[in-house]
């Protein structure tokens, strides 16, 4: 053969293996490209998520203070009721407070189904359930009870265990 002849399959041979070598690496490119923007879109709807549960947590953390004040309140006037008419719950109690505890004690419910973590959001039902128990007793003493228990082991385990999930999602 010719050494132009193999000039020519030189180039060409050069030509399509240049090409091969572009085409693959466009490929591996755009592969890799595909794959950083979905870990990036995978860990921006992480983040949302996690800020959504934050909020959620910080929601509960005023709720549920704000829950027991207004019981204790209500709790206290149905103790001066019960001296004046020696009838457990059986007086009216100040309406704006009763108001205000069912508007807190609904959107506790609404904060609860929120939480992805199910054992804290079991936990929640049950306070919220609690609450809602010490004024619908029929005695004095049983409310009494059920609010010194809510008090004294509920409140400071559920807060504990809010700020336990807020720190993770502080972390992560």
């Amino acid at each position: 053969m010719e050494p132009a002849t193999w000039g020519f399959i030189g180039t060409i041979v050069g030509t399509i293996v240049g090409a091969l070598a572009s085409i693959y690496t466009t490929y591996l490119n755009g592969k890799n490209t595909a794959s950083i923007q979905n870990k990036s879109e995978t860990f921006k709807r992480e983040e949302l998520f996690r800020e959504f549960q934050r909020d959620n947590y910080l929601k509960l953390q005023e709720i549920i203070p704000k829950i027991i004040r207004l019981i204790n309140l209500l709790l206290l006037e149905d103790k001066e009721n019960y001296q004046k008419t020696r009838e457990w719950q059986k007086a009216s109690v100040n309406s704006e407070n009763d108001n205000n505890l069912m508007n807190q004690l609904r959107e506790l419910s609404i904060y609860t189904e929120r939480v992805d973590n199910t054992d804290l959001r079991e936990e929640l039902k049950k306070i919220k359930t609690k609450a809602g128990k010490v004024l619908m007793t029929s005695s004095w003493s049983e409310s009494d009870l059920i609010m010194s228990d809510l008090i004294k082991n509920d409140y400071d385990r559920i807060m504990e265990n809010l700020g336990i999930e807020l720190r993770k999602n502080y972390k992560n």
